[in-house]
Formats: C-alpha cells, structure tokens, sequence
C-alpha cells in the first residue's frame, strides 16, 4: 500500500480488528492508541509530522460512540471540537480521511431500510454530532469516506453483545422489543470493510463520500437474542433455553437512545467498492469465542 496510514485509537476493539486484518496481508497501518488524558486535537499535528500519514482512519470515541451511546454534554463537546479539528488539518494538506457513523444521524421512524440518499435527521445528541460531522467532511475535504454502521457487535464487557449475553444468562425473563431493527455486525467484518475500502482508495479510486455497510440479514434484537440463545446452548455454553418475551419498544430500557429501525443497505458499498455483505449467522461461533463466557 503506497499510502502511510494512521490509525486513531488503534486499542479499540475494531481498530485491533483492522490491525490484525492489514498485517496478515502484509500492510503497514501506524496507530495510535488512546491516550490517558483523553484525545487533544493539539497532539494531532505532531502525531502527522512524526508518522508522515498520507491518510486517517479515525476511531477516537470509538467504545463511547458504538458500544455505550454517549449523552453527556461535555463528552459529545469534546467529541464535536476533536474531530472539527481533524477535519480542517486533514483538508487542509489534503489528506484522506475515514470516519466511522452510525444509524444514529436518522431518526428510525422510516418502515424500510436506510439508504445513503435519507435526509440525516438524528434523535439524540449524539447522531447530531455524527450527522454535523458528516457534512463538515462533505463540505470541507475532497478525500473522504464516511462509513455508516448499523449494531456493531464486540467483546468489550459493557458493550450490546455482553449486556445481552448477561440477560440470557439471568433469572429473569428478557423483554426485548420485535419493532428494534439493525443489522447486527461483529467488528471483524467491520474491519474487513474499513481495509477493503482503503486498498481501493489507495488506488486513488475516485470513490470519496457516504457509504453503509451492515452484516446480512437484517433482524430485530429479539431475532437476534434468540440464535444466540441457540448457538450458545449448541455449544453448551448456556444451560437453560432462557425466556424471552416480546414488548414494545418505548417499554424497553436496554436501547438507551437508539433509532427504533437501524437497518442499512449495504448496495452502494457493493456496487463503488465490491465488497459483500457477509452473514452475521455465520459469525456467530467466532464472535462467541472472542468472549470469555462461562462454561
């Protein structure tokens, strides 16, 4: 790969995926990791002159933004003043950068899937800055590519698989709503993605700006609650067929703010990047496997 990429927050666990993914294929990717003050945009221009990056896969905020859903006012101010800053160094030395959203820039009310060509109308906080980000990119760089994900799934211990994973396992009936809808997508296909995507660009295809990509099919969070119930009593990891009941979705408190339709198509990555929705069902020993969960 001709270009010097650096990765930000390459200890995430998706910025872990892609590391691991590059190397195996011979691609050097320089990353940095959080620091323990936090992400200061003032560091930026230093970490640039000392990896020489000709492009920036950002993550920083990652675990907040995909795994926890952050609402506090200051975390999303410095969220927002970080990633403006970034914004403008990268455009000013045109160099390329990638950023990762989420479904979150929509407001989930729409019956079918989300195609890049929806109006951004975020319900939270959160999707607000997404979605302003997204267009100061657009506005602001001519080497950009947004990467919209719909549930990324990871083995971090307080993120969606693992809160689950501890409600299959408790007492109680898990309430889950059929209306909450995604497509629910391990981080190491979601690193497959992010490498297939800088590889073309590397070739200085002229591919720049929005792309969604989720792992098929698409499936409420109960639907999903239930194969993993399954999978994990194939593999004698669960010793109960636990209950799950259905309710609606303004009764379930397991979402934090989240749109109640998060699905994406996938179509336009596939046509501009040729990369394949692969099927969660299939990922689902290898996602398991990547948790320490109790025999």
């Amino acid at each position: 790969m001709r270009m010097r990429i650096l990765l930000l927050e390459g200890d995430s666990s998706l910025g872990q995926a892609l590391v691991r993914l590059a190397t195996q294929e011979g691609i050097d990717i320089r990353s940095v990791d959080r620091p323990r003050a936090g992400w200061k945009s003032d560091q930026l221009l230093d970490w640039f002159d000392q990896y020489q990056a000709d492009a920036v896969v950002n993550l920083a905020y990652f675990h907040e933004q995909f795994q926890l859903g952050m609402d506090d006012p200051l975390q999303l101010t410095a969220l927002d003043e970080f990633n403006r800053n970034l914004v403008a160094l990268c455009a000013k030395d045109n160099r390329l950068l990638v950023q990762p959203s989420s479904a979150r820039v929509f407001d989930g009310l729409k019956a079918t899937p989300y195609t890049e060509k929806d109006e951004r109308l975020p319900g939270d906080g959160l999707g607000l800055v997404q979605g302003e980000l997204e267009k100061l990119l657009a506005t602001h760089c001519s080497r950009y590519a947004v990467l919209r994900f719909s549930w990324l799934l990871d083995a971090s211990a307080d993120g969606q698989l693992a809160k689950l994973l501890e409600q299959l396992r408790g007492q109680d009936p898990v309430l889950l709503a059929e209306e909450w809808r995604g497509n629910p997508t391990p981080v190491d296909d979601a690193a497959r993605v992010l490498l297939a995507v800088l590889k073309q660009l590397d070739c200085e295809a002229p591919l720049h700006g929005v792309y969604h990509y989720g792992s098929t099919e698409p499936s409420s969070w109960i639907s999903f609650a239930k194969s993993l119930a399954q999978e994990l009593m194939a593999n004698n990891r669960l010793d109960r067929d636990p209950v799950i009941r259905s309710i609606p979705f303004d009764k379930q408190t397991e979402t934090g703010w989240e749109p109640q339709n998060a699905v994406l198509t996938s179509r336009r990555i596939l046509m501009a990047f040729g990369v394949k929705p692969r099927p969660w069902r299939a990922q689902l020993g290898q996602l398991l496997d990547s948790i320490d969960t109790p025999q």
